[in-house]
């Protein structure tokens, strides 16, 4: 009831932190009852209950809609209970106002990525409804904008369907009338701007701004009728809104003001129309470009106009390679202007920027490598440069070479030295992505050349501690052109880069440790160039630590963790003998972790690490490395510490796989399996993956003892998930997991039939394709683990002739289904598995052995669904060479589990299938091979061959 809600939440606000991890568990079980949302909105929407619980309250319910209504939601909320919520949640948001509408607002966005719009068709019209002019509530249409804005967005990244099409047509049909009257409704406040109160001011444009994105997120697929024929009317309020300034409109901390974020918009949607509407916007384009021009000459370097610059200097990148305004680029002076008053004044280090990167490093070198939803000025400079020399390369480089030049004469102006690396690196570098690096270069700059008389002095300086934004700007060069340089001088950067994370500036070992982390994926003629034996481990591994001790903020983000990751990728024998102690420190991080809140990534890259050194060491380290681990693992989850508890798992997963492998003690293992049965642990969603990892791993070490005192629980794990659509996947990994040990599984009677059966039912009641594509799988997996023969023996226990009726009816119908849906692991199975089938019955198939070796042929000639990596290189590269690319809810360890290989005797598996139906059943019954159309029997000779 509401009272017992409340007084949970309560609680959970106490400064006795055994009260709120009481409060917290309770709230788990409370969220399970029925009717549990229409309290926490009950407590919300009250005025007499305390303001600080109805924010609670407001924030519970966020989360449980964003736990609840994703792809596997840990609470099933009924149909009738949710068109409840989704109506009262609607009515809550318009009736409520500041924080707690902002939370609503995103509870109604979350609850609409699931349901609108075949099970919420009304909401756009709910929100639309609160644009009326006439009788404007500012509070609720604010809120309708907002939620209307993050329901809007995904159309300027979502891949076009009919589906996205139909969904479109709606939202404009319901927006694009309201939405423009009420723009030019406000744009008419404009005029009046001094008669409005700073808050009043504030208002207009934090509307206005909601206005444009919507505008925005609406045309980015196509070019709506409606707006082609008012584009006039935007464009008018546009050019007013591009050239008023508002002094009475603040921001604090150098954020940008709600004016700014409007001509941010706004910047971003001329360009928009620049690149994909250029008839329509044409004659509207000299006024446009003119006043974003003004815009870029007026502003001052203020931090708050950063975004805005960033956005107009885009527009100009983007329309200075079109060929309709090249004659204005070509202009008397203009390029020259451009290199000098825009780019250049826009490359120019700030005080601000110099004070945070004293101060504020991490925040300095996110914006600065891995970039912003704002982006920087300094990039969008870079970016213009590199576009104009696409261009105007001939024209541009003598004024860029010119610039250079004088800057460089001044050798002790940093900052000028500093503008040179990043006009180089643009005129040097036409394309570059994050995992390459340079992809292509200018033949006019000569980088070997510039590395050898500029880069190099600056690396490898023997001061360390001299000019560390020079130092920053050689790593940076080094990493971008890592695939133009010799080796030589990567290695000899290498070198430099050990000495660098001696620095007294800690930033410094950041973008030392950045540099690592990318040099290291190198590979000459396929070959890595960082090996053990041209890389000093032990030193490096010393100095990255010592990297983490100088900085007590070190956690705070992944770069040191992840070149720490990269070294240990290389280990060489005599630092593995000592990787106990590599342990020790590593576990002594994440308990650091866990006292002092860190970056997310940086807890993900340092389980990996510990995992990788597992790995590389095992069998190397005299009774392996879990004790220095143990303590770690057990207080994590003695203590439920929710967000390690997934990696904790893994962890232990993998320690008991390496341990048992090398033929150690595995015992201690079985102190985890109370804790790992338990169904707080299983209700979780996020940590069912990492439980079916270590149980997989238990079922392999321990079959028998697991299968014997536990096969009990485990087959009530297995038919909760097999019975939820949203779970059932999880299902399948754990029949996986207890197939090969079912026999020893005791208190089931007869549970092969058992997990069938489950099996079976959803497919009666509540079959989907996911389940039956799992199920297919699962089946021909059955025949390759235990037998075709054993599959033809528990089915016809379940029920006489239901063999035959389960091939015919599910899995001949699904099997041609899924020809192009199957990743290469599944057409492995799937075949293997199908030609022992086939071999086993071949006799009693009759008209079912066509169709079945016919669909066999068809997955084995489909596309591959690429489920995973071709190979360790790649996989390393793109999970860990991009910036962080994890589900914080789960995050699977790359380096945790073994891949699992059946029948790894079989090495080419369409010949294998070949060679079954061909030569072995087609010698035993030659009346069945008579019934295979010639097709098949040709591309089967193709494997044969």
């Amino acid at each position: 009831n509401t009272a017992e809600v409340a007084e949970v939440l309560r609680n959970t606000l106490q400064t006795d932190a055994g009260i709120r991890k009481e409060a917290e568990r309770r709230l788990a079980v409370v969220q399970t009852v029925s009717g549990y949302g229409m309290a926490l909105l009950e407590l919300l929407s009250s005025a007499q209950v305390p303001p600080e619980i109805r924010v609670v309250a407001a924030v519970v319910l966020k989360n449980f809609v964003k736990t609840n209504w994703g792809e596997n939601p840990e609470v099933e909320v009924g149909e009738v209970e949710q068109d409840q919520l989704r109506t009262a949640l609607l009515a809550a948001m318009f009736a409520t106002t500041g924080n707690l509408q902002k939370q609503l607002s995103h509870a109604v966005f979350l609850m609409a990525k699931k349901d609108f719009p075949e099970r919420w068709p009304e909401l756009i019209n709910g929100l639309a409804s609160q644009m009326n002019t006439g009788n404007a509530d500012l509070e609720r249409l604010l809120a309708a904008l907002n939620t209307m804005d993050q329901l809007l967005e995904k159309y300027r990244y979502e891949s076009k369907s009919e589906a996205l099409w139909r969904e479109l047509k709606m939202c404009l049909l319901a927006v694009q009338a309201p939405l423009t009257t009420l723009y030019e409704w406000l744009v008419g406040f404009v005029d009046n701007l001094a008669q409005l109160s700073p808050e009043q001011a504030n208002s207009l444009f934090e509307l206005l701004n909601c206005v444009m994105r919507v505008f925005h997120s609406l045309c980015t697929q196509d070019l709506p009728e409606f707006f082609e024929d008012n584009l006039s009317r935007w464009v008018a309020g546009m050019l007013k809104l591009f050239t008023i300034d508002a002094p009475n409109v603040q921001s604090s901390g150098g954020e940008a003001t709600p004016l700014d974020k409007v001509k941010t918009e706004m910047c971003e949607i001329v360009t928009l129309y620049a690149q994909r509407y250029e008839e329509e916007i044409m004659p509207h384009m000299q006024q446009l470009i003119a006043a974003i021009w003004q815009l870029l000459v007026q502003t001052n370097s203020e931090t708050r106009y950063d975004g805005m610059v960033c956005s107009a200097l885009d527009f100009l990148s983007a329309i200075c390679v079109r060929s309709q305004y090249q004659e204005m680029f070509r202009a008397e002076g203009v390029l020259k202007t451009l290199a000098e008053d825009v780019a250049v004044k826009n490359l120019m280090l700030r005080q601000e920027d110099m004070e945070q990167f004293e101060d504020e490093p991490l925040e300095y070198i996110k914006k600065d490598l891995e970039g912003t939803d704002t982006g920087t000025r300094r990039k969008g400079a870079v970016d213009l440069v590199r576009a104009l020399c696409r261009e105007y390369e001939g024209d541009l480089m003598p004024i860029l070479s010119a610039i250079v030049t004088s800057f460089m004469a001044d050798t002790c102006d940093l900052v000028k030295r500093d503008v040179v690396y990043c006009l180089v690196r643009a005129m040097a570098s036409k394309t570059e992505t994050s995992r390459q690096g340079a992809t292509s270069t200018s033949q006019l700059i000569n980088i070997v050349d510039y590395y050898s008389s500029s880069v190099r002095g600056d690396l490898c300086d023997a001061n360390v501690n001299a000019a560390p934004i020079l130092k920053a700007d050689a790593l940076k060069f080094v990493v971008l052109f890592r695939n133009q340089l010799p080796a030589a001088a990567l290695q000899e950067a290498v070198v430099a880069i050990e000495a660098l994370f001696g620095s007294s500036h800690t930033i410094v070992h950041k973008y030392a440790a950045y540099a690592i982390e990318r040099l290291f994926l190198v590979r000459v003629n396929n070959s890595p160039i960082f090996t053990s034996s041209s890389v000093n481990v032990p030193a490096l591994l010393t100095r990255l630590i010592a990297a983490f001790d100088a900085d007590p903020k070190a956690q705070n983000s992944a770069y040191l963790i992840k070149a720490l990751m990269r070294v240990v990728c290389i280990i060489d024998s005599s630092t593995a003998r000592s990787a106990g102690e590599i342990a020790t420190r590593l576990a002594g991080m994440v308990e650091a972790a866990v006292k002092t809140p860190a970056d997310p990534s940086h807890t993900h890259f340092l389980f990996e690490t510990i995992c990788l050194l597992v790995k590389k060491t095992s069998g190397q380290v005299e009774g392996g490395i879990d004790k220095p681990l143990f303590p770690l693992l057990e207080t994590i989850l003695a203590q439920e510490m929710a967000d390690l508890v997934p990696y904790a798992l893994q962890v232990i997963a993998l320690l008991l796989s390496e341990c048992s492998s090398r033929g150690g003690p595995t015992d201690s293992y079985l102190a985890f399996l109370p804790f790992l049965l338990k169904d707080e642990l299983w209700a979780k969603t996020a940590n069912v993956p990492a439980v079916l990892v270590v149980i997989e791993s238990y079922l392999r070490v321990h079959p028998n003892l697991v299968m014997a005192q536990h096969g009990g629980t485990l087959m009530q794990h297995y038919n909760r998930l097999i019975g939820l659509k949203s779970l059932d996947h999880y299902g399948f990994s754990l029949a996986n997991a207890m197939l090969p040990h079912m026999e020893h599984m005791t208190g089931v009677v007869n549970p092969l039939q058992v997990l069938l059966n489950h099996m079976f039912r959803r497919i009666q009641s509540s079959k989907t394709p996911k389940f039956a594509k799992a199920f297919v799988v699962f089946f021909f997996r059955f025949c390759v683990v235990r037998s075709a023969q054993s599959l033809y023996a528990v089915l016809e226990a379940i029920q006489a002739g239901m063999f035959l009726m389960v091939l015919g009816k599910v899995i001949g119908p699904e099997l041609e289904k899924l020809a192009d849906m199957t990743t290469n692991v599944e057409k492995r199975i799937c075949a293997i598995g199908l030609a022992e089938l086939l071999e086993t019955a071949a006799g009693m198939l009759g008209d079912l052995f066509g169709p079945l070796s016919e669909a066999g042929v068809k997955l084995c000639e489909g596309a591959v669904v690429h489920g995973s990596h071709a190979n360790e290189e790649d996989e390393q590269a793109s999970m860990y060479s991009e910036e962080v690319e994890f589900n914080p809810a789960y995050c699977k360890l790359q380096n945790a589990a073994p891949a699992e290989v059946l029948r790894p005797e079989i090495a080419n598996w369409k010949k294998y299938f070949s060679e079954v139906v061909m030569t072995r059943i087609g010698g035993a019954h030659p009346a069945a091979m008579a019934c295979l159309p010639d097709h098949v029997k040709q591309t089967l000779a193709v494997y044969l061959a």
